[in-house]
């Protein structure tokens, strides 16, 4: 298969009617489906009656944000040359409005990638940021031979790369295009995921983007929507070893507990995961080699990439879906290379190794895939995340936790001040004692995929918070105190809010 071919599709868990359900979002061909969550584990196919199959197209990833400020999750689509906006209308119907927004429906003819809504300006409004790939057509080199006789998809090292752009949002039901030297343009190109967070904690949301085995680019905000790109400063550019990683899957957590976000990154097969441990001051150091994740993962090519607490015990845990690119990887590299992977159940143990736990689940969650995006969720509302998995050649693999645990949780809906309702980019900190727990409110990250923007803990044996400090995207600053465990806590912010 082409490189095309095997680029794969994302998935989505978002409320899209908010009766508090987290409802699902598949990416396919010709169009996307959509499914209700009706409670109780089950869901209902709602895509012939959503609207969602007015645009068709080489569809691959997603992104979810209220755009238009009024309370409803909309969807903006990435492929092949193309690009849909579809405005949430309310009852799980939606709209689509490219064009009327400011948007190339063709996306200029350039291929798309994983995409994301955030704040970056700081008017409130979400602006948009979109990956792109490689210059790639029917002209193009279609085929390479790796072995004798043996051909696939050619590495994407031998196209010109496409740059990503940032849209800013202009408040009046649209977006234009920031400049390309205003920071996208020193980005090196070839990229494939995209996760938010502030590092600095100046109230400015920045972002990470994972390039296929070229460095790493990691955008600083300056403010007024430029950009740098600090990644080989921060450290976060290359892996331990200065090699390039082929970045399918990414996402920000805290998993050493230390107060610091850290960076998870997927990678080839035979390199092994990446961990880049924050250190404070936008700076960070792979610790994937110590924390044994790139031994664990040696014998897996990564893309969904997801930071998920299986058993609620204050550790985050590690979920990767796995797949080659190359349907004849076993061909080229030998048996021990397959093109169907299982996925990744990594635990970690109190935030100094990674134990891989796969083998002692169900043959059903161990199955082989082509795993492409995946998405986090707590499906059912009982306080254990759960799993959403593609698998680019059949079904999609919906994964409920039913981890036996008498841990603690807590989950945060968090809601701002218009035109943010969703509170994009907020973050909270919750404090124990000594123990320390801290998220952004960020759901693009994995790989072409979107997760259920609720912040979720686990609380291990405690049954309650000391405090939750939020900072809101206004800036405004909250604290709320004795916080009890195992609760769903809606936090809306207040009008001239301290």
């Amino acid at each position: 298969m082409t490189a095309l071919d095997a680029f794969g599709c994302g998935c989505a868990a978002f409320d899209g009617d908010n009766d508090g359900w987290q409802d699902v979002l598949l990416i396919a061909d010709p169009h996307p489906k959509l499914f209700r969550n009706v409670g109780s584990g089950h869901f209902d196919d709602v895509t012939s009656a959503s609207g969602l199959t007015a645009e068709t197209g080489d569809w691959g990833g997603c992104a979810l944000g209220d755009f238009n400020a009024d309370g409803l999750l909309d969807i903006l689509l990435t492929g092949y040359r193309r690009l849909a906006l579809y405005k949430n209308v309310g009852g799980l119907r939606f709209q689509p409005v490219t064009a009327e927004a400011g948007l190339d429906p063709s996306n200029s003819g350039i291929w798309g990638s994983s995409a994301g809504f955030m704040d970056l300006d700081g008017d409130a409004w979400l602006d948009l940021v979109i990956l792109n790939y490689v210059v790639f057509d029917e002209h193009s080199q279609q085929y390479c031979e790796y072995a004798p006789g043996r051909r696939s998809g050619c590495n994407p090292k031998i196209y010109p790369p496409e740059h990503g752009r940032i849209w800013r949002n202009t408040g009046q039901g649209g977006f234009e295009a920031v400049p390309q030297e205003q920071g996208m343009r020193d980005t090196r190109g070839v990229a494939l995921v995209l996760a938010f967070t502030d590092l600095d904690q100046d109230g400015r949301m920045d972002f990470y983007v994972g390039n296929d085995g070229v460095p790493a680019d990691l955008m600083h905000n300056l403010g007024n929507m430029r950009f740098e790109n600090i990644a080989s400063l921060a450290g976060v550019a290359v892996s331990d070893d200065s090699s390039a990683v082929s970045a399918m899957g990414a996402d920000w957590g805290d998993f050493d507990r230390d107060g610091e976000l850290d960076l998870v990154v997927s990678n080839w097969h035979g390199e092994g995961f990446v961990l880049f441990r924050g250190l404070g001051g936008k700076l960070f150091a792979d610790c994937a080699p110590k924390t044994r994740l790139a031994r664990a993962t040696r014998n897996r090519m990564g893309f969904g990439a997801k930071w998920v607490d299986f058993e609620n015990d204050g550790w985050p845990d590690l979920f990767f879906v796995n797949g080659h690119v190359y349907d004849n990887s076993a061909e080229i590299h030998g048996p021990g290379v397959p093109f169907r992977q299982p996925s990744s159940f990594l635990v970690n143990q109190l935030g100094k190794r990674f134990i891989d736990v796969t083998a002692t689940l169900d043959e059903e969650v161990q199955r082989s895939m082509v795993g492409r995006g995946s998405a986090a969720a707590d499906f059912d509302n009982d306080g254990r995340i759960d799993l959403l998995a593609v698998d680019f050649e059949g079904a999609a693999m919906l994964l409920e936790n039913r981890s036996e645990t008498k841990n603690h949780w807590l989950t945060l809906d968090l809601r701002g001040l218009p035109p943010n309702r969703f509170a994009y980019g907020a973050h909270v900190v919750g404090k124990a004692g000594e123990r320390v727990w801290l998220a952004d409110v960020s759901p693009a990250s994995s790989y072409l995929s979107s997760s259920d923007p609720r912040i979720h803990w686990g609380l291990g044996e405690l049954n309650q918070l000391d405090s939750l400090s939020i900072r809101w995207p206004s800036g405004a600053e909250q604290t709320l105190t004795r916080i009890d465990a195992d609760q769903i806590l809606k936090i809306v912010e207040k009008e001239g809010s301290p």
